[in-house]
């Protein structure tokens, strides 16, 4: 009875991962190169863009995989204007047009060529006609150090900004990638070592604590008789424990 059980549950932990986890991994999906300013989490707010007036922030990397970018217009009044966007900065310049007629929440998106490495720029956003419109910024604990400014003055409001990459991917193309970001700004023992090692564990130990928990519960649930106590034997730590 005990062997069948331990063969239903491991076929059941086979089943999902061949059915949910391996399709969810493998799934192709957009894939950020930065997000230096994300949406907001408690609400909607924006930065007014009129021409003549652009909006500028400071403090965004572009990575070097980074081929496109994108951000979301509010068009309360009708469709946008024409848009240009330059980014500039670390030997880089750049200004992408984007064209008229984006209606209200569509994001704003164009190509860009990818930097030679990972350089610190500023992002300009102008306007070339009417009517006024409004860029998705985020102001409460989403905000990022990179507010936007217009004419000088900070809005304390961060665009929603992000740079992707040209195309999809999977999360298992992008697992050394990740595992490099996990380690930036992190305590020195934070090693690609030590994250390898707990992705492993993660992997392989999970599944396998399932079962032997499912084990134990199944040898707990049943009737037996309490071995005898043999006082004159210790136990270790590790015997207390599986017992």
């Amino acid at each position: 009875m005990r062997r069948a059980a331990i063969a239903g549950a491991t076929v059941v932990l086979v089943l999902g991962f061949l059915l949910v986890v391996r399709p969810f991994v493998a799934e192709q999906r957009p894939t950020p190169a930065s997000i230096p300013s994300p949406a907001s989490v408690t609400g909607l707010d924006t930065v007014p863009l009129q021409k003549g007036h652009p909006v500028c922030f400071t403090d965004v990397v572009a990575e070097a995989h980074a081929e496109r970018f994108s951000f979301r217009v509010s068009t309360p009044f009708g469709p946008t204007p024409e848009l240009r966007v330059t980014i500039r900065g670390g030997g880089y310049d750049y200004t992408a047009t984007i064209p008229p007629g984006l209606q209200d929440g569509q994001a704003a998106e164009a190509a860009i060529p990818a930097p030679l490495r990972d350089i610190p720029v500023e992002v300009c956003i102008r306007s070339r006609g009417e009517p006024l419109i409004g860029l998705y910024a985020a102001n409460d604990r989403a905000r990022s150090r990179s507010t936007a400014v217009i004419d000088g003055e900070d809005t304390n409001k961060s665009v929603w900004f992000s740079f992707e990459e040209p195309r999809w991917h999977a999360i298992t193309e992008r697992v050394g990638l990740t595992i490099d970001r996990m380690t930036v700004f992190r305590p020195g023992y934070v090693t690609r070592g030590l994250l390898w090692v707990l992705a492993a564990l993660f992997v392989f130990g999970v599944p396998v604590a399932i079962v032997w928990a499912y084990v134990r519960a199944l040898r707990e649930d049943g009737p037996r008789a309490a071995p005898p106590l043999d006082v004159n034997r210790r136990r270790s730590r590790w015997r207390r424990f599986v017992d």
